[in-house]
């Protein structure tokens, strides 16, 4: 049976995404009234010293941490090489690793991060894979290595759940929690603040800016990407060509990860 659209379904199509713009233009007047830049207002707390971003496999940093990269990298706020990211892997899952190496790069020269700030691992006790458990020693001296080189004043990662619940994400993140715990004799001294990027429900990850309600009224830690750092974190996205499905496109559309991110803070 045919299907006959009429004036009236373009009509409302019309309308909807008329809604969809207004709304969106919206949101950004309230991002812009509060003034709610999370990277703007805690750059003006550092000494200087680098920011570290530790990951678990390449296009992390863009899927899920860009709003808080692209807060300390803008030119408006400071210098892009104080920031540093470890990626824990080089995703080597489907036999890519070296490709994808190559791709994290380019997406970090996107965000604004120096080539020479970016550590890819490459360790066999580290495998990409949502099934492997990550060597706990291995695991720890990697990130160790990283902050006593590194000396950051500002450490970001995975929370608990890991966004996606991906087994090398939740890994990361004990690791951290472990090398940041009041029981550790080798706690590193100079970092003031220890940031796990929160994971949110299912509905929520896919309202994209419309998300920022919610996360305003329950989190004090907030990035907040503009409609510039949008763009460029969707062109960092794009810079993993070997991981563009057509579903990854929907998620550079309509995730919450791209515009925005909240962070619970970890007791030092």
């Amino acid at each position: 049976m045919a299907l006959i659209l009429d004036a009236s379904f373009f009509a409302t199509v019309k309308t909807l995404i008329s809604v969809h713009f207004i709304a969106t233009l919206v949101v950004y007047a309230l991002i812009a009234f509060l003034g709610f830049s999370f990277g703007k207002r805690q750059l003006r707390s550092l000494t200087g010293r680098p920011v570290l971003v530790i990951t678990a496999h390449p296009d992390d940093e863009c899927m899920f941490f860009a709003p808080a990269i692209l807060g300390h990298t803008v030119q408006r706020i400071g210098n892009y090489q104080s920031v540093h990211l470890l990626c824990l892997s080089n995703g080597n899952y489907y036999g890519k690793g070296k490709v994808r190496e190559k791709e994290i790069l380019r997406s970090c020269q996107i965000l604004g991060l120096s080539v020479a700030n970016v550590t890819v691992v490459n360790d066999n006790q580290l495998p990409d894979s949502p099934t492997a458990d990550w060597k706990k020693e291995t695991l720890e001296a990697h990130v160790q290595n990283a902050i006593e080189e590194i000396q950051p004043e500002v450490v970001y990662s995975f929370d608990g759940y890991g966004v996606s619940g991906h087994n090398n994400h939740i890994a990361v993140h004990q690791c951290i929690k472990n090398i940041f715990s009041s029981g550790n004799k080798n706690l590193p001294t100079g970092v003031r603040a220890v940031y796990f990027l929160e994971s949110v429900s299912l509905w929520r990850k896919y309202l994209g800016v419309f998300d920022l309600p919610f996360t305003l009224l329950s989190s004090s830690h907030v990035a907040v990407a503009g409609p510039q750092e949008i763009i460029r974190a969707q062109k960092a996205m794009l810079a993993h060509r070997s991981q563009l499905e057509w579903f990854r496109f929907l998620y550079i559309l309509l995730s919450r990860y791209m515009v925005i991110n909240s962070f619970s803070v970890h007791t030092l």
